[in-house]
């Protein structure tokens, strides 16, 4: 006999919001070929804001469902609100100017809708077939939309090199879970404490590979060379989801496997300190050669990863307020950047190029100055969200021990390094005007909006951090 799960529907009342808006938006597309790109988009933009209402009775609580398979708590609630936000400002940029959607906008929302769907899966997920389903859910869409830039070949070869990598790497993560399972013998994260604390081959090769396939979607080094092709081939807006929505959603799967599992043993997790210094290092120097804003920046994710792997170090449940904190710095910064670039080039990749913002400062002053607040952050100079994440994240690394304070120097050495890399950016912003660069300006009034709402961000964490940390 069958036995039935009693299902809170109040738990998951977010993902069926979503769900219904996916599935709304292909129903319009379906009934109107002609339906224009803004409605579908901005579907979905009202889809992700009556989620965030739906999200909102959950806010404080611990509560489960199908069988304590799925969470809604203080590990997820604010991962979700991150996910939903992203989601947001990436429709937002996807109604601008030039249209990179494979000509097929409703198929293109509703992808991006159905990844964010695997993101809140695996920020909520307690199982390690939850983790997978999420995970399948959130890379199945961002395999196609990486490649919805047709025809450029550069999103194509995007598409082609994530698919292929990403299968691998989920190959590694299945094989890791299915040792897991077997040192455990459960697939809940919290019967796998006991098994942890044992230890046994079974468990270290499973948890191996299983941290092989998080650090793959995490971009962390040496797991990293698939990051800057696939950022620079896909779509602006893909890329600006894919920066930010993966390292919310995975960042929610490693901080509840680092505590439910491991209790927090800091001891336990040296193979994901290594490769946070490794990232910091890889990901600072990667990014001094770029000229592509894109490729720059998707370097940078690298080194950010590292610095985010910092606060899982420290003790306690401090750790996850420090993540969520950085998480939401890094969100308002890099969707402000690639705000700036749609916002002066219309969505057209050539704005990509770092030639094209040469003597912006001189023609848009405004927007030069959102800019260079972006990547002033991101180098984490005072009075930005960057500069207290920084510091919050060196308080958690300093409480872990020898690794922490290996951690907390390959930070200081690599923000050094990246202070050369952002200023290159700024430099270039009030180098003399180029001409051509002037006549191919654009002014997508839309994303206004998004560049407002990642300067607001910025710059109120990082003048009064407590109007998020004291929610945390």
């Amino acid at each position: 006999m069958i036995q039935s799960v009693a299902i809170d529907w109040n738990v998951i009342a977010p993902v069926v919001v979503l769900v219904a808006t996916g599935l709304l938006v292909l129903v319009v597309d379906l009934l109107s070929r002609s339906a224009p790109r803004q409605l579908l988009y901005g579907i979905g933009i009202v889809g992700s804001l009556a989620a965030f209402a739906a999200m909102l009775p959950l806010r404080g609580q611990e509560l489960t469902t199908f069988g304590g398979a799925f969470a809604s708590d203080s590990f997820s609630w604010p991962f979700d609100v991150l996910l939903l936000l992203t989601l947001t400002i990436s429709l937002a940029l996807s109604c601008l100017g030039k249209a990179e959607d494979g000509a097929n906008p409703g198929a293109y929302a509703a992808l991006l809708i159905f990844c964010t769907i695997g993101g809140l899966i695996l920020a909520g997920a307690t199982t390690l077939i939850g983790i997978f389903l999420g995970l399948e859910e959130l890379s199945l869409a961002l395999y196609v939309l990486a490649g919805t830039g047709y025809p450029r070949r550069s999103s194509q070869e995007a598409a082609l090199k994530y698919v292929l990598l990403g299968s691998l790497a989920s190959g590694f993560l299945i094989f890791g879970m299915a040792l897991l399972y077997g040192s455990a013998g459960s697939i809940s994260l919290a019967a796998m404490s006991h098994a942890a604390y044992a230890g046994g081959p079974l468990f270290i090769g499973g948890f191996a590979l299983f941290l092989v396939g998080v650090a793959f979607k995490l971009a962390l080094a040496p797991f990293h060379l698939w990051t800057p092709d696939v950022y620079e081939g896909s779509p602006l807006a893909v890329t600006a989801f894919m920066a930010v929505a993966v390292k919310a959603a995975m960042f929610a799967v490693l901080a509840r496997f680092a505590y439910v599992v491991f209790g927090h043993d800091a001891s336990a997790l040296v193979p994901l300190w290594i490769l946070a210094i490794l990232s910091m290092i890889v990901g600072n120097v990667g990014a001094i050669r770029q000229t592509n804003l894109k490729r720059l920046l998707a370097f940078s994710g690298i080194a950010q990863a590292g610095y985010l792997v910092l606060a899982l170090a420290g003790v306690g449940r401090g750790g996850v307020a420090t993540l969520v904190f950085y998480l939401a710095a890094y969100a308002f910064m890099n969707l402000g950047a690639f705000a700036v670039i749609a916002l002066i080039g219309n969505g057209d990749e050539l704005h990509a190029d770092l030639s094209a913002y040469r003597g912006l400062a001189f023609r848009r002053p405004m927007v030069a100055a959102l800019m260079m607040l972006f990547f002033l952050s991101l180098a984490g100079i005072p009075a930005t969200a960057g500069f207290i994440g920084k510091v919050l994240l060196l308080g958690q690394a300093m409480g872990a021990g020898p690794w922490g304070v290996a951690m907390a120097v390959a930070l200081i050495v690599g923000t050094l390094v990246s202070f050369y890399v952002y200023f290159q950016v700024i430099w270039q912003m009030f180098a003399p005007a180029d001409a051509e660069a002037v006549a191919s300006d654009g002014n997508a009034a839309v994303s206004w909006v998004a560049v407002a709402a990642g300067a607001v961000g910025v710059l109120l964490l990082g003048i009064v951090p407590q109007l998020l940390l004291a929610h945390l």
